[in-house]
């Protein structure tokens, strides 16, 4: 007696549980274009994420019709426009064909759709073109018309919207807590110097079950003892550039070269100053775990790849950051010698051999374009300057406003003053060469325009609450003093060549 094979069973219970029906063949004639997506295609499975989706369409148009197409999109943020996203774009290009194979549109879900107000605009695009659209939480096609399925999508928009919103701060408030509770190493490239070990059972019950360990950063052999080189050698006074120098001379590996498989975004050829100063700014190298240094805003076109955490990098202030209460890896540099070398200003010898003072630079800002100003030494003394961007390889245009220029020793003669007006407390001795650093502690700077000149505070403290004492601030519980500056003065400095 010969057996069923493995898809004739399957298809014998179909069957039987469809009665009658024909396999083959639909009860209705409607043509169905599956549309679904998911976002972060490393944490789901796209099989299991596209069957169920699929399933529920398929559910909802049993006894109307069949999906003849699929489209779904994997790894993009429903913050997306359709027409950013390469499926969904791909759908309504299609649906723009008079030769169609599809006449509606079917989407496993909501939420896993459509963001905001994107609905109304997709459907009424949709609906010009002959194609219905139909939903799971509206039981059929949707009717823009109808008070009923206009104030259910505005239901299901704003829960969309509340979801993205609830998950990303109770992850953030997690994460913060994580880092300054734990130390918790939260993921992502390790910092050069340093490289990942098994941390132990991870400390959720549940994961550590199921034989889950927590990653720790531990020194590497082969790239630790550069960074501990890298903090001796910046603390003695060595700029920047100089370092990235010698480090190329030395054929020492940048950290996307050592690091290949994390960085292959990266050449990895060559070390650069602004490599070297970010090394030279991270804290994480004193042991403790650092976390909210930087962040992203806005999502679209001109961000990362799948629109997670699009938009332009920026720093947060010092006072966003979160740091763990304690040493969460082993240092590779003591907080007194990493508190030092945010201090430190390279001065750039002279062709005699001598070297150059700017008391106040990076501290003084432009009044026309709101630019930093760039030290400049003439006529034998020090003085700051702002060519609003333009060089000898970007010629001015005539509309542009002319330089804006400043004597050193005219700042240092109206601070006094300017002080005073604001009822800032201005020590005996700030008018040496402490005033640049008096400044910079308490989030002051100078703005300059032609003769005129004014006292501010800097952006991240304008709206900040009382000055902390000059020249110090707290990261975090036990941790030694840091200098304000760290924001805007710390590894570069205007002297470094």
């Amino acid at each position: 007696m010969g057996g069923l094979s493995g898809s004739g069973f399957v298809d014998a219970v179909a069957g039987r549980r469809r009665g009658l029906r024909s396999v083959a063949e639909p009860v209705g004639g409607v043509r169905f274009a599956f549309y679904g997506r998911m976002s972060t295609s490393e944490f789901q499975d796209a099989g299991t994420s596209r069957g169920w989706q699929r399933a529920v369409a398929e559910e909802l148009v049993e006894g109307v019709g069949v999906i003849v197409a699929d489209f779904f999109d994997e790894g993009w943020s429903r913050r997306w426009s359709w027409w950013d996203r390469p499926a969904a774009a791909a759908l309504l290009t299609a649906a723009e064909d008079r030769g169609r194979e599809f006449d509606a549109v079917v989407v496993g879900e909501y939420e896993r759709a459509f963001y905001g107000d994107q609905f109304r605009d997709v459907v009424a695009r949709l609906n010009e073109l002959g194609v219905q659209v139909w939903l799971p939480e509206a039981g059929g096609p949707v009717e823009l018309d109808s008070p009923v399925h206009e104030a259910l999508m505005a239901l299901l928009g704003a829960q969309a919207q509340r979801e993205v919103v609830r998950a990303r701060y109770r992850v953030k408030a997690s994460m913060a807590a994580q880092v300054r509770s734990q130390g918790r190493f939260l993921g992502g490239r390790p910092p050069y110097g340093y490289r990942l070990a098994d941390g132990g059972p991870h400390p959720n019950a549940v994961h550590a079950r199921w034989g889950r360990w927590v990653h720790v950063l531990e020194p590497d052999p082969v790239t630790a003892p550069w960074v501990r080189w890298m903090f001796a050698e910046r603390a003695r006074g060595r700029s920047v550039a100089s370092l990235a120098r010698e480090l190329n001379e030395r054929g020492v590996p940048c950290p996307a070269g050592a690091d290949q498989v994390r960085n292959r975004h990266r050449a990895g050829q060559r070390w650069i100053a602004r490599t070297v100063g970010g090394i030279l700014e991270n804290p994480r190298y004193t042991g403790r775990q650092v976390w909210n240094r930087q962040t992203t805003q806005g999502h679209g076109a001109g961000g990362r790849a799948s629109g997670r955490g699009s938009g332009a990098v920026r720093a947060n202030s010092v006072n966003d950051w979160e740091v763990s209460e304690g040493l969460a890896h082993a240092p590779l540099v003591d907080e007194a010698t990493f508190v030092a070398v945010q201090r430190v200003r390279a001065a750039r010898p002279t062709k005699t051999g001598d070297t150059r003072e700017y008391v106040l630079a990076g501290l003084v800002v432009c009044g026309e374009c709101g630019r930093r100003m760039d030290a400049h030494w003439v006529h034998g003394r020090a003085g700051y300057r702002c060519r609003h961007g333009y060089t000898t390889a970007t010629p001015r245009p005539e509309e542009a406003p002319r330089n804006v220029y400043v004597r050193e020793d005219h700042l240092r003669d109206v601070l006094p003053g300017l002080l005073s007006q604001q009822e800032w407390e201005l020590p005996e001795d700030a008018l040496g060469l402490e005033i640049g650093e008096y400044l910079a502690s308490n989030g002051l700077e100078v703005v300059c325009g032609h003769g005129s000149w004014e006292l501010k505070p800097t952006p991240h403290h304008a709206t900040a609450g009382p000055m902390v004492a000059p020249g110090q601030m707290t990261l975090g519980l036990d941790m030694n003093p840091i200098p304000k500056s760290w924001e805007r003065r710390s590894a570069f400095s205007d002297d470094d060549p």
